[in-house]
């Protein structure tokens, strides 16, 4: 048997104290009236134990509420409300209200998800994520089976190629494709795509060449000569990503060290 001893308004709620003056909890206002709990209102054991079930099942039934403001794969708001003491039977119960009342889709989130960041992500990377968030794989292929890969890769790369300055030819191709690796974007159609794009595209590579080469030749001049100053000189512009053949050329160019 329990008897009420005091009763506090809460935000979202009543916090109830019994005989026992340790013992304590906060009821949801549903419950608070169902039961029409009041100061001095005793109650049997089993009427307690049925007010403390349907008690959480309020609670986390508005805790998991509130978290679907933004949206929630299935197995996030599971891992959350189990997170937060939720016990997995009440949990699974909680799913299937949402399910059935569409609070939750991991058809409609996947769906959304690749909207938003299939320009930003590959499809290696996209299904990684997805995998992550609990997403059926079957959900996640069929999806990316609707994404035109090579047109947003296209795009991205002549985006990408435009705004690289101060690089080669050699090096703008292979930062390029570095980073869209790095993005989950398949490598033989990050191959296809640049090899495609590189060739509408004017890589001015001997203007690059003439002024990275004065750079090194008046930044070492006065330090090394002859044939030691010639193999730095050539050494700093082949790992730039110059062409060995472009290189010797430069010097009989320029007339020096040839």
């Amino acid at each position: 048997m329990k008897t009420i001893t005091e009763i506090k308004k809460l935000k979202n709620g009543y916090k109830v104290l019994f005989n026992d003056d340790t013992e304590s909890i906060n009821v949801e206002l549903d419950i608070y009236f169902k039961f029409h709990l009041k100061p001095g209102l005793t109650l049997d054991q089993a009427t307690y134990q049925k007010m403390i079930l349907e008690n959480n099942e309020l609670f986390y039934m508005r805790l998991g509420i509130l978290r679907l403001k933004k949206m929630q794969t299935e197995k996030e708001l599971y891992d959350y409300l189990i997170e937060k003491g939720c016990m997995k039977a009440l949990a699974k119960k909680l799913m299937t209200y949402y399910k059935d009342r569409r609070y939750i889709n991991d058809q409609e989130y996947a769906k959304i998800y690749i909207d938003i960041k299939k320009n930003q992500s590959g499809p290696q990377m996209l299904k990684s994520n997805l995998e992550k968030k609990g997403i059926d794989l079957d959900i996640i292929d069929n999806l990316l089976k609707n994404v035109d890969q090579e047109e947003i890769l296209t795009r991205l790369i002549s985006k990408k190629i435009t705004t690289t300055k101060h690089k080669t030819k050699k090096q703008v191709l292979l930062t390029t494709k570095a980073h869209f690796l790095s993005k989950g974007f398949q490598s033989d159609l990050i191959d296809n795509v640049l090899e495609k794009t590189s060739k509408n595209m004017n890589f001015n590579d001997a203007e690059l060449l003439s002024k990275t080469f004065d750079k090194y030749y008046l930044k070492f001049k006065d330090k090394k000569s002859g044939y030691e100053l010639k193999s730095m000189i050539k050494q700093k512009l082949y790992q730039k990503g110059f062409n060995l053949t472009d290189i010797e050329n430069i010097f009989i160019d320029k007339d020096v060290l040839s």
